[in-house]
């Protein structure tokens, strides 16, 4: 009986256990340890069921191995016991601030493992501005399919969260159908978030409803932010208290659900959570006692909803001051590039729809875009001084940092909190990308690593265990909540608890309550008389 060599079990593309590979490599080898053990004379020789055949038909024409079946049962269930069911939708989504490298960690993963990317930047999904959006260049691509990218064309309607959803949703589906694995890129943390869970957004309650038709229909949509939270302390003093004043884009979206579907924001994510916790509780009280600890049947929380997909989460990361320096370096490259013409490109469009009569709601989509509010100011002054273009790039490098502080806070705060609420909280891996010399080796590498035992169903590595960044920021931190303070003595809104103490501990605000001593009143001065 001649041995089938280790590397023909399924390499062949139309091998049926092509998928299987990695199992039956396991499998071969505790059951040809056990054989050896077996004393060949004494098995039953002429019955096919003493025998169980490894590959369905003969590698390259060569014999196929056949094990005694005692020993290849006993392998199959310590194989069994050993690893873990592969996921049976496998998701990846590499997250991170701005400049960390997520594009490109996403095209490597795609190329190693027959991957197709989506977007998950809202901004990156409009048509052209490929500087403003910071577009990956088409040959760094390398042939791998993006979806969602440059899909909205500027005269469209601004995409919603919703619609973002649906149709991500469909593309998962269709890159599974082709054999081929999904890796979400996601900039926008709230749309990835989004996509990530079940049920992390307001339902639309109502038919998509035009701008122009809100703005007829609902004229306190398009006045000013200070006028549209007034208005939603009058109908929702909750939610009015978690947002920023200058948070238009927020203000306007929780003011928008009250007047569409006539309930208060507040109440509808309440009544979410409520509908969360109650059936985790239900789910609680079916947990079979046979089996406490069957993960299918617990919740691990009831307050975050369960995940769609079986997913891998790669977070990039970079040193604070690192990151910032990049982060300069890129805005300059953005402005050599042309960022100043593509903002004037923009303002042209803007006042051509202006004299068609069609009005852009400036507050949404495209027009938040980081580098064309800050520019703004230059082309709207007609000297346009050598000054005032020097004010605005360091305006734009200042919110470029701003942005990328934001989302960081978001990753560490929700997302990560998400995550081990349902219970994937140690699919999550930081991946330290600040040396950029050592890219390969701590990103590249180790993100391949862990991707091929996800897939596979291998045991993964404890993530504060890949670096000491890991270590660090993989630790999970009491989020304050949300709700809007403002002292009066410095004129300064603060949205949470930390904030507002660091606030009051702050030399500024100090300085400001310190009463002030009239050094006049106590020590005057005499008048000296005049010889």
């Amino acid at each position: 009986m001649k041995r089938m060599r280790l590397q023909h079990i399924g390499d062949r593309d139309d091998d049926p256990l092509t998928e299987e590979c990695s199992r039956l490599k396991k499998l071969y080898l505790i059951a040809l340890h056990d054989a050896k053990e077996t004393n060949r004379s004494e098995i039953p020789q002429g019955t096919a069921s003493s025998f169980f055949n490894v590959s369905a038909r003969p590698a390259h024409g060569r014999q196929c191995l056949l094990i005694p079946a005692k020993p290849m049962r006993r392998a199959v269930a310590r194989c069994s016991a050993m690893s873990p069911t592969p996921p049976r939708h496998p998701l990846i989504a590499i997250v991170g601030a701005t400049g960390t490298g997520k594009s490109q960690l996403a095209v490597s993963l795609a190329e190693r493992f027959n991957g197709e990317i989506i977007n998950g930047d809202a901004l990156q999904m409009y048509e052209g501005l490929p500087i403003t959006t910071n577009k990956m260049p088409l040959q760094e691509r390398k042939g791998i399919p993006h979806h969602l990218l440059g899909c909205v064309k500027l005269k469209e309607e601004p995409w919603t969260i919703m619609q973002f959803l649906a149709r991500a949703m469909m593309i998962i589906a269709e890159i599974r159908s082709r054999g081929r694995l999904p890796i979400l890129v996601g900039g926008t943390h709230y749309y990835t978030q989004s996509l990530l869970f079940e049920s992390s957004v307001v339902a639309e309650e109502s038919e998509h409803i035009s701008q122009k038709q809100q703005v007829q229909d609902w004229p306190v949509l398009s006045a000013t932010s200070e006028e549209m939270l007034e208005e939603l302390r009058r109908v929702d003093p909750v939610m009015a208290m978690r947002w920023h004043p200058k948070d238009r884009r927020k203000i306007r979206r929780s003011l928008e659900i009250y007047l569409k579907t006539g309930k208060k924001a507040s109440k509808i994510y309440d009544q979410q959570r409520q509908v969360r916790i109650d059936e985790s509780n239900l789910d609680a009280r079916n947990i079979s006692c046979d089996d406490p600890y069957d993960d299918d049947q617990r919740s691990s929380s009831g307050l975050e909803p369960p995940l769609r997909y079986d997913t891998l989460v790669f977070w990039n990361h970079a040193s604070s001051n690192v990151l910032c320096t990049r982060l300069e370096e890129r805005v300059e490259s953005m402005i050599s590039q042309g960022l100043f013409e593509e903002v004037a490109s923009m303002i042209a469009f803007l006042r051509d729809q202006q004299q068609k009569g069609i009005a852009n709601d400036q507050s949404r989509g495209i027009w938040v875009a980081v580098g064309f509010k800050e520019l703004l100011p230059y082309f709207m002054d007609e000297s346009r001084s050598t000054g005032l273009r020097q004010e605005v790039v360091e305006r734009t490098k200042i919110a470029t940092r701003q942005y990328a502080k934001r989302q960081t806070r978001w990753i560490r705060l929700r997302l990560q909190r998400a995550l081990k609420a349902s219970g994937a909280g140690d699919n999550m891996f930081l991946l330290d990308g600040t040396d950029l010399s050592q890219w390969s080796l701590e990103v590249e590498a180790k993100a391949s690593a862990i991707t091929a035992d996800f897939l596979l169903g291998s045991t993964l590595p404890q993530p504060r265990s890949l670096s000491a960044a890991a270590k660090e920021n993989l630790v999970m931190t009491e989020g304050d909540t949300k709700s809007a303070r403002l002292c009066e003595t410095c004129n300064k809104t603060l949205m949470s608890g930390s904030e507002w103490i660091n606030h009051l501990k702050s030399k500024g605000h100090k300085c400001a309550v310190r009463p002030k001593i009239d050094w006049q009143a106590l020590y005057p001065r005499k008048n000296i008389p005049k010889d």
